[in-house]
């Protein structure tokens, strides 16, 4: 989407604005002065909230305001940020933290803060055997239905004779399969996402330096980088050892014209850096599977950058943005990791992380 599009969508990013609402009743109307509302959206972890309420001490009364009702613990939160009546959903979770502030001058104001729905998978750790023959992808489609939350998931293909569940909570559970496989796992709104990254759709966004990106800092970094992986195990039937193994070229949604971390140690370091595990497999394919999953986790770390840009709700974890105005060598797509959308008295700004795995 391009700036005049945006400009148009949101009258020319006139009068910015938000909503909040908790448990359905709109805090605007309710009487609630709300003010510096941040919410933090990410692919490493639960989605998180704050905002600051002005008015919640009566003065009069010398009482609290909303802690017992509106701010009570667990209370539903939907969040939503844009600019005049053109309003975008940010954030679907509950209210988890409290704090009330009695300053040395001045009144007291309440911080109220929370995560996502995937915040109730975090709580209490289990042991679960899954049925033999079984893929990671029907287990987190089990996962979701047990918290109630619809589900996106992408088929895993392999399917395993044993998948434990061994003392980790539901989320550090799913974060695993999602690592072992080269997938994204993430809530957002009432739905739970498990995909492999998005890394080869067309860009959501094309900022430029200078007019809608206010600033951006990139780092090519080679430290984590590997030229091959091989994944070794035992084939307990067959009495025989499997070695998986992932090279230069297995990397999801290269940049064809720039050099990955794989290529680039090669050059550097004038020799085969190679990543060599043992670890539990049981099948070729799978072993294949796991070499390819370490090698793009450590490929997507080649390039990393920290950016700032005017506040755009549609800047979101999971999709790709054009950054432009910034050289030959960094003007180009990125995968957005991690943004965070602040909207208060100075207006609605946006920071963000991305990652790239060629240069």
């Amino acid at each position: 989407m391009e700036l005049i599009d945006l400009e148009k969508k949101y009258r020319n990013f006139y009068a910015p604005a938000f909503q909040v609402k908790v448990e359905g009743e709109d805090l605007l109307y309710a009487g609630v002065e709300i003010a510096n509302v941040n919410v933090e959206n990410t692919l490493a972890g639960a989605d998180s909230f704050s905002f600051t309420v002005n008015n919640s001490f009566d003065s009069v009364k010398r009482e609290l305001k909303w802690v017992d009702r509106l701010m009570a613990l667990g209370n539903g939160v939907e969040i939503k940020i844009g600019y005049t009546d053109k309003l975008e959903l940010l954030f679907t979770g509950l209210i988890t933290s409290v704090r009330m502030n009695y300053p040395a001058g001045g009144l007291p104001y309440l911080d109220v803060s929370g995560f996502d729905l995937s915040h109730q998978m975090m709580k209490g750790r289990q042991s679960t055997p899954w049925p033999s023959a079984v893929k990671d992808s029907d287990i987190v489609k089990k996962i979701a239905s047990k918290y109630s939350l619809s589900s996106v998931v992408e088929d895993t293909r392999v399917k395993h004779p044993e998948v434990n569940q061994d003392q980790e909570s539901d989320f550090d559970f799913l974060t695993r399969l999602a690592q072992r496989n080269y997938f994204e796992f993430f809530v957002f709104d009432k739905t739970l996402y498990f995909r492999a990254p998005a890394s080869d759709e067309a860009p959501v966004l094309n900022l430029e330096w200078g007019k809608t990106l206010v600033s951006f800092s990139p780092e090519i970094n080679l430290g984590g980088q590997v030229a091959e992986v091989e994944v070794r195990g035992w084939d307990a039937r067959s009495k025989r050892e499997i070695i998986g193994r992932a090279r230069a070229g297995d990397e999801q949604g290269r940049d064809s014209s720039g050099q990955t971390g794989s290529e680039l140690v090669n050059r550097v370091y004038r020799q085969n850096v190679t990543e060599r595990l043992r670890l539990p497999v049981n099948s070729q394919e799978e072993a294949d599977q796991l070499a390819k999953a370490i090698l793009n986790r450590c490929a997507e770390g080649l390039v990393r950058g920290n950016g700032e840009s005017i506040g755009i709700p549609e800047l979101l974890p999971g999709k790709n943005i054009k950054l432009g105005n910034l050289g030959k060598k960094f003007s180009k797509i990125y995968y957005v990791e991690r943004v965070n959308h602040s909207i208060g008295g100075s207006g609605y700004s946006t920071t963000f992380s991305v990652k790239e795995n060629a240069i």
